[in-house]
C-alpha cells in the first residue's frame, strides 16, 4: 500500500492545480467579458420617470413597449416588466425595454336586461363573468325576462366575478279600471267591450218593470274595480 501513496499524492496535486486553473480561468473570462460594460438596474415598480433617471445615468437608453401588462401585483403606470433582466451586463448606450402596468385585468358587465335568462347566462359566460344567484320576481315585464344584474350593466369588474340577475318570471298585467256600464244600452256596452278588448260574457235578463228591454241594470265587476283583459263582464238587463 505504501508503494502507491507517492501517486496518490500526484494525482491529488494535479487535481488541485486543474482546479485552481479553471477557477482563475473563468474569473478571467468573466471578467473580459463583463470589462466595459453595465449592470441594467432593476426597474420593475418605478415610475416612468424614475426608470428614465436611472437609465440615463448609467448611459442607457429607455423605450416602452405597447400594450402595457395587466397586474394585480404592480400599480398602474408603473413600471410592470423589464428586458433585459436586473443584473444582466450590457453595454453602454443600450436600450432597455419597459412595459407599464395597466392594473388588475377588468371586464364590463354585458347589457342583459330584456333577455330571457338562458341568454343572460350565455352573455355573462361569454365576458368572463360567472353566473351568480338569481332573484324572481313577477309582474314587472315580460315572462322570463331579466330585469336587473348585480353589480349594475357597464360598470367594470375583475374577471370570472359573480353576476347576479334578477328575472320576472311572470308576465306584467294588463289592468283596466272597471267603468260603469249601468243604465247603458247592452248594444253600447257590447260596442264598447268590442273595441277595447275586453270580454263580455252572456248577459242575463231580468224582469223589472218599468225599465225598457236592454238596459244593464246590474254588473260585475263593480264600476272602478280593477280588470283583465282576460276577465270576462257580467251583466243583468232588463228583459
Amino acid at each position: 500500500m505504501l508503494r502507491f501513496a507517492p501517486m496518490v499524492r500526484r494525482l491529488l496535486t494535479a487535481s488541485v492545480f486543474v482546479l485552481c486553473g479553471t477557477v482563475v480561468f473563468w474569473f478571467a473570462l468573466v471578467y473580459t467579458v463583463h470589462r466595459g460594460t453595465l449592470a441594467v438596474p432593476e426597474l420593475t415598480e418605478d415610475t416612468l420617470e424614475e426608470a428614465r433617471r436611472q437609465v440615463h445615468d448609467l448611459g442607457l437608453e429607455l423605450t416602452i413597449e405597447e400594450p402595457g401588462l395587466f397586474s394585480t401585483a404592480v400599480a398602474p403606470g408603473l413600471v410592470a416588466s423589464q428586458a433585459p433582466p436586473p443584473g444582466f451586463h450590457v453595454k453602454a448606450g443600450s436600450t432597455i425595454t419597459v412595459r407599464l402596468s395597466l392594473g388588475g385585468q377588468t371586464v364590463t358587465v354585458p347589457e342583459v336586461r330584456g333577455s330571457s335568462l338562458k341568454t343572460a347566462l350565455r352573455e355573462v359566460e361569454k365576458a368572463g363573468l360567472t353566473p351568480g344567484k338569481r332573484a324572481r320576481v313577477e309582474g314587472n315585464g315580460a315572462g322570463d325576462q331579466v330585469i336587473a344584474t348585480g353589480p349594475p350593466v357597464g360598470q367594470k369588474v375583475a374577471p370570472m366575478v359573480p353576476v347576479d340577475l334578477l328575472v320576472n318570471t311572470v308576465p306584467r298585467r294588463q289592468l283596466w279600471v272597471m267603468p260603469s256600464l249601468i243604465s247603458q244600452r247592452m248594444e253600447r256596452v257590447d260596442r264598447f267591450c268590442r273595441v277595447n278588448r275586453l270580454r263580455l260574457g252572456q248577459a242575463r235578463e231580468v224582469e223589472y218593470p218599468g225599465i225598457p228591454p236592454g238596459v244593464v241594470l246590474r254588473q260585475y265587476p263593480a264600476a272602478g274595480s280593477p280588470i283583465a283583459p282576460s276577465e270576462i263582464i257580467t251583466v243583468w238587463v232588463s228583459k
